[in-house]
């Protein structure tokens, strides 16, 4: 089949879906709203409908955002449908860290039960029992009594060899923080893997892309890690992501193996992505002093702020690049999620009552 008949269906309806997207007027109209019953009616007659119904059903509002859950799985089949195999099974890739998150959070019941012995049942019924990529029994996760018990539970999906490298005494001392990242890692592994499977533009593009996402998420880890948190050079080669350009550069010049890895980085930095210098330049080290803690902090969340905005560019890009190719399909999805992000994000605001400046002022908008 040629690339125009692999796309032109899909990339037609998305577009359109797109041209529909609500998030800037749903958004305002739903942080006006004086109550969150009525911010849940602006929904009604959206992509969202789903939820308000839900919520009105069963006044639970995670509920609701677990049906929201729900709705990203079954779009994200959708979209691989319609699509070639090798496009297709990279979707899968991407659900699979809708997956991972679910994991980590049915994870974190086990733990608090387990280990820190809060009693979790009222949560567990918040966790997505469907199967999204794996089959996973997440109730037998849950109810694990030892950690040989919750090693089954993985036992034929691609998880079972993390688990395997942690025991229950090296959760109890370190936390699940390694762990959490060794899974994601294992999903970046996963999407490197299937990036080599795209062929021509596809590949192109999905690897700009997500060379771009990977580096600015690195350049954060290297910030948070190092300045903020003073990872040792070990741990903190651990939380890097093992892909992209801004790693590479790391491992080369030794930043990870440095007292000061920014400092190693700083160049590095400003030939890719010189936006952020002024940020980076302005976060200083220290152990002990709660001024410029409370200032690092300030600067890493502009930080954030800046690789959220380019992200949203780069995927936007892909809009107006060819039809023809995986890019529109990566854009929708990007959009899509945001969307949800926002939606819900207002949702939780208005449940606790938030007054309308405090939300646009956490939102930034």
């Amino acid at each position: 089949m040629s690339r125009v008949s692999d796309y032109a269906f899909v990339n037609a309806k998305l577009r359109a879906r797109i041209g529909v997207m609500h998030s800037s007027h749903l958004i305002d109209e739903m942080i006006k709203a004086p109550t969150l019953v009525e911010a849940v009616a602006r929904l009604d007659g959206t992509r969202f409908a789903h939820i308000a119904e839900v919520y009105r059903t069963t006044g639970d509002m995670q509920q609701a955002e677990l049906s929201m859950v729900e709705e990203e799985i079954a779009t994200y089949r959708e979209i691989a449908s319609y699509l070639p195999d090798r496009p297709s099974g990279f979707l899968t890739v991407l659900l699979e860290k809708a997956e991972m998150d679910n994991l980590k959070n049915a994870i974190r019941l086990w733990y608090s039960e387990v280990v820190r012995h809060h009693h979790i049942s009222f949560r567990s019924a918040y966790v997505c029992r469907s199967v999204i990529v794996h089959r996973i029994d997440y109730d037998r996760i849950m109810n694990a009594q030892s950690y040989q018990e919750l090693l089954r539970a993985f036992a034929g999906t691609p998880y079972h060899e993390v688990f395997e490298r942690f025991s229950l005494d090296s959760l109890t001392e370190n936390g699940l923080f390694p762990l959490e990242i060794a899974l994601d890692h294992l999903w970046f592994s996963h999407l490197a893997e299937a990036l080599t499977r795209l062929s021509g533009p596809d590949r192109k593009i999905s690897e700009a892309i997500y060379t771009v996402d990977v580096d600015l998420k690195n350049i954060l880890m290297l910030s948070r890690y190092s300045y903020y948190h003073h990872l040792t050079p070990s741990q903190l080669k651990a939380v890097m992501i093992p892909m992209g350009r801004i790693v590479e550069e790391a491992e080369r010049k030794g930043a990870l193996d440095s007292d000061d890895p920014m400092a190693v980085m700083r160049s590095i930095v400003s030939r890719l992505y010189p936006q952020i210098m002024e940020e980076i330049e302005a976060i200083r080290r220290t152990t002990d002093d709660l001024t410029t803690l409370s200032e690092n902090a300030d600067q890493i969340f502009h930080i954030e702020s800046y690789l959220a905005q380019t992200r949203k560019k780069e995927y936007m890009k892909l809009l107006s690049g060819s039809p023809f190719t995986i890019g529109t399909v990566l854009a929708y999805f990007f959009l899509y999620k945001q969307e949800d992000s926002l939606v819900s994000a207002v949702l939780a605001a208005k449940n606790y009552k938030w007054s309308e400046e405090k939300i646009r002022e956490a939102l930034d908008i």
